[in-house]
């Protein structure tokens, strides 16, 4: 209790042993605020970004993440969640999976290169084969959203090279030049970088943030941070909703400007609305 005392003495001031011991047996939990406290003193403690659930698996991970808290989280879109009616969708036939296991796998690339050229004004260049490859790319999380084999969104990311992800986030390097070597192996630590992300409506993005998420905590051993780039408001807006914090801007070209946001994946887990999305099924942060 001590070692809680000196960590943030702010926020556990008042705290005594019954109460922790209520915790510890699972009896009772702490209020979100300490909760994230607690994580981010294991945080310390172990270099873990989540120690509570080092070993979860991406399907473990899931079943725990609060699909209606991520979809407060994520928000609203003008542009990139759109209102299509998801009252008559069944939860059983709505799909969340990697994209390379897609039966429409190419008309879904093609739907990305078509946003591409909408939402960034065709500034990546990235050709059809190159994102598939980088589709195929055993490290990469491509995420579809299906209803029905039909396309309903996606949520695609790279795990990278923290040289490489800096280089991005410097605009040093653009993503049209990215190729397999500039890909973090599988015992690599590396940096996941957000590429695309669209929904057709608040139920599809908020399963596809899950999933990301539910990735992000099972790989957290082998992903330092998060990041994104983007030139759209409503771009801006879904990545600071994701607790995602602002770090560089460039004229791409005259008039248009591309942000960057990054955050390392401890602080983003220990964000207090993370916590109580990731948390709420659990009976205490410490099991």
């Amino acid at each position: 209790m001590k070692d809680l005392y000196d960590f943030d003495f702010g926020n556990f001031a008042g705290l005594d042993t019954t109460t922790l011991s209520k915790w510890e047996r699972g009896i009772s939990k702490p209020k979100i605020a300490r909760q994230a406290g607690v994580i981010r003193y294991f945080q310390k403690l172990t270099g873990n970004a989540l120690p509570c659930l080092e070993h979860c698996s991406i399907a473990e991970a899931e079943k725990m993440i609060s699909a209606s808290g991520m979809e407060h989280m994520v928000g609203k879109s003008r542009h990139l969640i759109l209102n299509f009616p998801s009252a008559m969708m069944q939860s059983s036939e709505i799909t969340v999976h990697q994209l390379r296991h897609s039966k429409i796998m190419d008309d879904v690339i093609d739907i990305n290169i078509d946003l591409d050229r909408d939402f960034n004004q065709n500034s990546t260049g990235l050709s059809r084969e190159t994102f598939k490859k980088w589709a195929l790319h055993p490290g990469s999380a491509f995420y579809v959203c299906e209803y029905k084999e039909q396309f309903f969104g996606l949520l695609f990311s790279l795990r990278l090279k923290q040289n490489v992800f800096q280089a991005l986030m410097d605009f040093e390097k653009e993503e049209r030049t990215l190729d397999a070597n500039d890909f973090a192996a599988y015992n690599e630590e590396g940096n996941s970088y957000v590429t695309s992300f669209f929904a057709l409506n608040e139920k599809a993005a908020a399963l596809l943030f899950v999933r990301y998420f539910a990735y992000l905590i099972a790989h957290q051993n082998r992903i330092a941070e998060v990041g994104a780039a983007t030139m759209m408001e409503d771009g801006k807006k879904l990545i600071e909703n994701m607790h995602l914090t602002h770090y560089s801007s460039a004229e791409i070209k005259p008039g248009t400007k591309m942000h960057t946001y990054r955050e390392t994946l401890s602080r983003l887990l220990a964000q207090e609305n993370v916590v109580k999305m990731i948390l709420s099924n659990r009976e205490s942060p410490g099991k």
